[in-house]
């Protein structure tokens, strides 16, 4: 599993960077061997002009399964970071806990021999 942060508009605390590797890490614990890539990206939507603007993005990807890309915002980007996670790992544990629908098998019949 491999987690990519991206923050284009401000850069990322220590503080905040390891928060997010602890959230992230205790929420997608028990799906580790099932998730090939965890892109997060954080954003402050309105610059300094303040407001309910902190958006973090979640993008989980798994081998032959749709990729998994939550949106939140909120006034504080902890806050942002915990629902975005939250939401994620609730969303990619349904999906890998999906089992996929059994083909029907294609019987052949042949001609009987004479």
């Amino acid at each position: 599993m491999h987690v990519h942060m991206v923050s284009p508009e401000f850069s990322i605390t220590p503080s905040l960077r390891e928060y997010l590797e602890q959230r992230l890490h205790s929420s997608f614990a028990p799906l580790r061997g099932k998730i090939a890539d965890i892109a997060v990206r954080l954003r402050d939507l309105n610059g300094p002009r303040g407001g309910r603007d902190m958006q973090c993005q979640v993008l989980v990807t798994m081998p032959g399964k749709p990729a998994v890309v939550i949106r939140e915002v909120q006034e504080n980007m902890y806050n942002a970071i915990d629902r975005a996670v939250k939401r994620a790992a609730y969303r990619v544990s349904r999906i890998a806990s999906r089992r996929r629908p059994a083909g029907r098998e294609l019987v052949q019949h042949s001609e009987p021999e004479i």
